[in-house]
């Protein structure tokens, strides 16, 4: 008795898209938790970078008697003094003066997670008038007195309702006398409309070999909170400042002050 051959069973072209389908579903949400996760580290190193930094700042004051000034970007990732003060108030991590390491750009600006310059402003305040910054004039802050040195930059948990020197209010004030403030502008730096993160970076500062211009802050006001993604109120900036009551009991123990 002759046998009946069996046909050769495969997938139809309907089979086949349907499975891909599942696959390339598979895929999609495989790789969204991946590049969240890449995100958040990225997040959380920038953090840590600006920890480092502010460190950096104090061990630089405990040494030199006052706060380097910001870098431009022509400075070459130095600080860029004056003869009583900075050259800007609002600029850049001056990680040449400060011998951090890390990425830099064009302009030597040492860099965040995602390739974008970091900001470091210092306050330009003159309690006793005589011309000098009192944070960033080397012996200035012994010779205006700890009781007298009053540093004005503010970090607010919002921009709403604030102004160009002050939180709206105690209860919206995170710190109202930050001697120096440093800004990482986050993920979407190329692109964003929300107050909270415009309030952080309202001037522009170039004039270096790239010849780009970048972001920086145009006032004592900074802002920050935790992150948030709704439209037009997003927020991913990274906010640190030297915190006075540190930088002063530091300097102290070390017998720069008072």
């Amino acid at each position: 008795m002759l046998s009946t051959p069996h046909r050769e069973q495969g997938f139809s072209l309907i089979e086949l898209a349907v499975v891909l389908t599942i696959i390339g579903l598979m895929l999609a949400g495989l790789a969204m938790p991946l590049t969240a996760r890449i995100d958040q580290q990225r997040y959380e190193g920038t953090s840590q970078q600006l920890v480092d930094i502010r460190a950096a700042l104090q061990g630089y004051a405990l040494a030199n008697d006052a706060l380097p000034c910001p870098a431009t970007p022509s400075s070459n990732g130095r600080a860029a003094p004056t003869a009583g003060g900075c050259l800007v108030q609002h600029g850049f991590v001056p990680a040449a003066t400060l011998g951090l390491p890390g990425p830099r750009n064009a302009d030597q600006l040492l860099l965040d997670a995602w390739g974008n310059p970091l900001r470091y402003s210092v306050s330009r305040s003159d309690a006793n008038g005589d011309g000098n910054w009192d944070f960033t004039r080397p012996g200035q802050m012994r010779t205006v007195t700890l009781a007298a040195l009053a540093p004005d930059l503010e970090v607010c948990t919002t921009a709403a309702g604030s102004t160009a020197t002050a939180c709206a209010s105690n209860a919206t004030t995170v710190v109202a006398n930050a001697p120096a403030v440093l800004l990482s502008m986050g993920k979407d730096w190329a692109a964003f409309t929300s107050p909270d993160q415009v309030e952080n970076v309202g001037a522009t500062l170039g004039g270096g070999p790239s010849g780009l211009a970048y972001r920086v802050a145009s006032d004592l006001v900074f802002v920050s909170h935790a992150q948030a993604a709704a439209t037009d109120a997003e927020f991913d900036d990274i906010v640190n400042w030297v915190s006075p009551s540190s930088l002063y009991g530091q300097m102290v123990a070390a017998g720069r002050l008072p």
